[in-house]
């Protein structure tokens, strides 16, 4: 149905207490309730939490993480794996336009193409 960002885990498991479950139904049902009203006759049967990946503040804000990750990987001299990852909400307006860039880099083999600002987590210690 939906996230919060409200989870107690001390060691990251997918298990959500009854507590912390019922609190995110309460905070996410109305919501969802007014794109769906039929799911307020649905039967709770359970909650699963997760990490959410978030990629580091930058002068810029949070911005999507675009590039070569053979650095990180191999050996290997040419850009064989790449990385597009930390879009977040803004992924529903910049996807076609970061997957065009990450088509046109991997194609080419050339992360210079791709906009500093995007490949700036790289750079970062």
């Amino acid at each position: 149905m939906g996230s919060t960002w409200d989870w107690q885990s001390s060691n990251s498991s997918p298990n959500v207490s009854a507590d912390e479950a019922s609190k995110a139904l309460q905070e996410l049902l109305p919501k969802a309730s007014t794109v769906y009203p039929e799911i307020i006759d649905w039967n709770f049967i359970a909650a699963r939490a997760g990490l959410r990946a978030m990629p580091p503040l930058t002068p810029h804000g949070s911005l999507p993480l675009l590039g070569c990750v053979n650095d990180f990987l191999s050996e290997k001299p040419t850009c064989q794996y790449w990385l597009l990852g930390g879009l977040g909400s803004r992924g529903l307006l910049y996807h076609g336009w970061l997957g065009k860039l990450t088509a046109k880099a991997v194609l080419s083999c050339n992360e210079q193409i791709i906009p500093v600002e995007l490949t700036s987590w790289k750079n970062m210690k």
